[in-house]
Order: structure tokens, then sequence, then C-alpha cells
């Protein structure tokens, strides 16, 4: 596997003895020039040291991460790159585990010469980018964006969203041509590169972003979980959850960042979809779950610009990144479950009004009682454990805060927020109540 941004090395290839660094702390200390080095580290990491101060030949390396599961998937090849350098014209090759045990056994034995013959081609090349918009009827300028990037080449990673994406505009199409259906807002799908394409709709026309309601990413949405091993998830817009990780929350392997209260993101989009996907994991025995806003694919740009956004995707997968990641590891159930919910949640929020408003606002009401319930369960808990009352108060208060202002978001679907005012009131003093409750309980624990 060729490291992205790596030169062609002439026809003949290029003859050198292979170095291996076992201690990259001593790789100064090590003469590499001319040689190729090989190292158990990212080509990334080691690349200033070998090529720039040490003028290797090239860089072997191998740095698959556990969850890949290299003992087992022993061919598997992870993708890598190195920074792009036209004056060195620097290669790299990444490794997968077998190849990368043949060679330490050959490096025991003595002295490794290799001939290295690669043949790659960088040149200029434009951002491609499609954007279908499929008109609403009577608020156009509304819109929900449902995002798929293209750039990667994996089956799972990405074919899965950028067909599951087409299968649903194909079917929107289809309905309104057979007049089935007809949204009141647009419905748009976007095919670009992940994150840039995402970013620039979202930064370049500032009227346009003012009147996207919802940003839904779709990554790594087929998965035939029995051999991938990764659980169809939600990623929830932030939450205290991602401060406060406990309980049936948990972080995957990509992992979160600290994150504060003040930059959380109160919204129905979290409870919304969750019920919906609930709801079709019960009728087809499909398992959904949900993890704490990690951030890394197309949902991010809409956040930064304040626009609610989830990510659809599975982890963690054994062939992620990889070279495995092929045809023979997607799910048609898994899309089709996936395309379905996704396409009649849509379909929900694009004509919502004034009754879908007051629906959504009870549904999320009982999510929030059941959120709290929770917390006072993994409160005591902790306060079992040696926890802090006050530690405990405030992660209360956070969900509360939380969703009080998550209510307020529902008035977004309908022309007048006088209509919900009184519901909204309701269920923010129902949630205070609740919380209340919750704390003189802890209190009178302690």
């Amino acid at each position: 596997m060729i490291a992205l941004n790596s030169y062609s090395t002439p026809k003949e290839g290029v003859s050198a003895e292979v170095i291996y660094i076992k201690d990259l702390k001593k790789r100064s200390k090590t003469d590499v020039k001319g040689k190729i080095v090989f190292a158990e580290t990212s080509p990334y990491r080691i690349y200033k040291t070998a090529i720039i101060e040490g003028k290797a030949a090239g860089i072997l390396t191998y740095s698959n991460p556990d969850y890949l599961q290299p003992e087992k998937n022993t061919t598997s090849i992870q993708f890598r790159s190195i920074p792009h350098d036209s004056v060195r014209k620097p290669w790299a090759i990444a490794m997968s585990y077998a190849a990368k045990e043949r060679l330490k056994k050959e490096l025991e034995k003595g002295k490794v010469n290799l001939n290295v013959q690669i043949e790659t081609n960088i040149y200029p090349s434009e951002e491609l980018t499609i954007v279908a918009d499929i008109k609403g009827n009577k608020k156009p300028k509304e819109r929900l964006v449902f995002s798929a990037h293209v750039q990667e080449p994996g089956a799972n990673d990405n074919a899965t969203g950028v067909g599951v994406a087409l299968e649903m505009a194909s079917l929107t199409a289809k309905f309104i041509k057979e007049q089935k259906y007809q949204p009141k807002r647009t419905l748009t799908f976007l095919w670009g590169d992940e994150i840039v394409s995402t970013r620039r709709y979202v930064q370049e026309d500032s009227i346009r972003a003012k009147n996207i309601k919802w940003g839904i990413s779709l990554d790594m949405v087929g998965e035939d979980t029995k051999k991938t091993g990764g659980t169809f998830l939600i990623e929830k817009m932030p939450d205290p959850s991602v401060i406060w990780t406990r309980g049936n929350d948990k972080h995957t392997e990509w992992g979160g960042s600290k994150m504060r209260l003040d930059q959380m993101k109160p919204h129905y989009l979290n409870d919304f979809l969750i019920d919906k996907f609930k709801a079709q994991g019960k009728r087809a025995n499909w398992v959904v779950a949900t993890n704490p806003f990690e951030g890394g694919s197309d949902h991010v740009p809409f956040l930064r610009a304040n626009i609610p956004s989830v990510l659809f995707w599975h982890f963690t997968d054994q062939f992620y990144h990889t070279d495995n990641d092929r045809i023979d590891k997607v799910s048609k159930t898994t899309l089709k479950n996936v395309g379905t919910t996704a396409l009649i949640s849509a379909y929900t929020l694009l004509n919502a009004d004034e009754n879908t408003a007051k629906s959504i606002l009870s549904d999320i009401e009982k999510a929030a009682v059941s959120r709290l319930n929770e917390e006072l369960k993994q409160s005591k808990i902790a306060l079992n454990n040696g926890d802090s009352l006050a530690t405990q108060i405030e992660i209360i208060d956070a969900w509360k805060n939380w969703y009080k202002k998550s209510f307020t978001t529902t008035s977004d679907l309908v022309s007048d927020k006088k209509i919900i005012q009184k519901e909204i009131e309701n269920a923010q003093k129902l949630i205070d109540s609740v919380s209340s409750t919750i704390i003189e309980e802890l209190q009178n624990k302690e």
C-alpha cells in the first residue's frame, strides 16, 4: 500500500539495505542515508527524522491499530500518508501484519536488501461536488441536507453512504413523479470530499446556510456487522454525555475530545432520530446504538455553523481504512434499514407542521425524563464510589438545561412560535420538577 503523496521511483527501482529502527528515539544515532528505513509506526511520524534529517531512500512502516485485529486479518493494510514534498520526492509503503513479520524474520537472519519499484501520479486536480436539490413546494428555502463523501475508496467507507444517498434521491424523484409525496421544504443531497465539500456548501452562501435546518452525514452506513464487528451508531450532537460519559454512553475507539458546557448543542434532532431508528431496529431485529459526539465527518461543518447535525455510521470496524474494506463486508439489509429510516425521518421533518412539533415535543419530553432517571441511577453509583455530590448536581442540572433548551427548538417546525409555546412551557416545568426531585433525593442520600 503506497502512502499518499509518495513519488515514483526510477523505472529500475531503488535498491538499498533495510535498516530496522526499533526505538524511534535512537533514530538520530543510526546512519540511514541512502537506506530504506523500516519502523513500526506511521510513516508520517517518522518522515522528518528518516527522510529530511537522515536522508533515507524511503520508508517501510507498519502501524495497524489493535481494533483492526491484525493478527487475525494478517493481510490488511491501513491507508497511510506522508507530507507532500516536491523537492525530495519521497516514498513510503505501509505493510500488513504478515509482511511486517516476514521482513522482521529476514532481518533476524542478517542483512536485507530490497528493490522497490513504485509508479504514482501526482497532479493538480479539481474538487468535484454534486448537489441535487428536490425543491419544496411551500418553503423551498428551508432544507434538509444529506451529505455523503466520495473520496475514500472502501466499500463501507464510503461507497455505502454514496449509494444509499443515491437510492434515497432516486426514490424521492420516483415518489414525486407518481404524486405519492411532495416535500414542503427542500431535500438536498450532497456528494463530495469529506468535510471539505460540506464546509464549502455551508460557507460559500450565507443566505443558503441560514436556511439549512438539518444536516445528516452518511458515513459507513451499510456494514455487515457479523463480519466487520461495527454496530450501527447515531453520533449525537454535543450533549452532556460527551462531558460525563457513563452508563450506556460509550465513546468508540475513534475517541472524543474534551468539551465544555458552553459547547453543547441542545436540539430535538438527537432524540427524534434515535426514536425513528430504534423503532426500525425493533421491527427489523437490527441493533441501533448511539455514541457521544466525537467529530471527524461531514456533520462537523454543519455543527460549526450552528446547524443541527448528526452522523450515521458504524464502528469499530476491523477493516476500517484498509484494503479489505470490500463489497463482501457490506450488508444489503443494513443499507435498506438505514436508507428507509433516514428517508422516513427526512420526509417527516420536511413536511413538519404544528402536529409534528407537538408529537416531537412529547417524545423528547419522555426522553428527558428517562435520561434524568438514568442519571439519578448513575449518580447514586458515583456517590457510592466516593464522587462528590456537587458534581452529581452539576450533571443533573446540565441535562435539565440541555433538554429545556431542546424543547424550545421545536418551535422552528411551526410558522408561529405561539402555537406550541404553552406545550414547551409545560414540558420545561415538568423537567424542572423531575430534576428538583432527583437532586433532593441525592442530597438526602448524602
